[in-house]
């Protein structure tokens, strides 16, 4: 899953949630020296990637990217769920998305201190740009490709990849439909395990 799926599934606790988004950025030793709290959002993001990798339908779903888009099928799915998150966000949604938008950012922002120069850019850019919104709509999500190619080696390998969202919406959607409950399930155990 992409950040907006992480930081949805990890809402009701501000480590978890700067956890879920740097579960990307933090790798080995440098998790060990981050606090008790954002070291389990580092695991929980871990274990949301596994069990989407590890979903039948989600496999399918890849192979069927793949065959236009090729080895970043995978990347390319997480990314679009982000955007069927947006389309069934009032089932899923743990906020209006206004205030959701609004209080991750401030809780990203809270966090900053623990985070590497590069990252805490990286998120002065998410706020300014407002880029929880781009997932919103079609044109937004556009934009979301545009700043991924420049960071692929094949970035040809993107071209009419917006088009998924619309040939192959239901199925995209279906697939997010069972699935964002089972990462719920996942985000739940959490909250249980680690009481807020």
């Amino acid at each position: 899953m992409n950040f907006l799926a992480h930081l949805t599934l990890s809402h009701f606790d501000t480590d978890l949630q700067a956890g879920n988004f740097l579960g990307d950025f933090v790798k080995g030793k440098a998790v060990a020296k981050l606090p008790e709290g954002v070291q389990r959002g580092i695991l929980m993001h871990r274990a949301i990637d596994h069990l989407t990798d590890q979903d039948p339908d989600v496999r399918l779903l890849n192979q069927l990217v793949a065959k236009q888009h090729g080895r970043y099928a995978g990347v390319i799915t997480d990314i679009c769920f982000d955007y069927f998150l947006c389309q069934n966000w009032e089932r899923f949604g743990p906020l209006e998305f206004d205030a959701f938008r609004v209080g991750t950012y401030w809780a990203l922002h809270a966090r900053r201190e623990h985070m590497s120069l590069r990252v805490q850019n990286y998120i002065e850019g998410m706020l300014n740009h407002d880029w929880l919104s781009l997932y919103t709509t079609q044109k937004g999500m556009s934009h979301v490709f545009g700043r991924l190619r420049p960071r692929l080696s094949q970035p040809e390998l993107l071209n009419d990849v917006e088009q998924l969202l619309t040939d192959h919406y239901d199925t995209f959607n279906q697939t997010f439909l069972v699935l964002f409950p089972r990462l719920q399930q996942l985000a739940d155990a959490y909250r249980t395990e680690y009481p807020t």
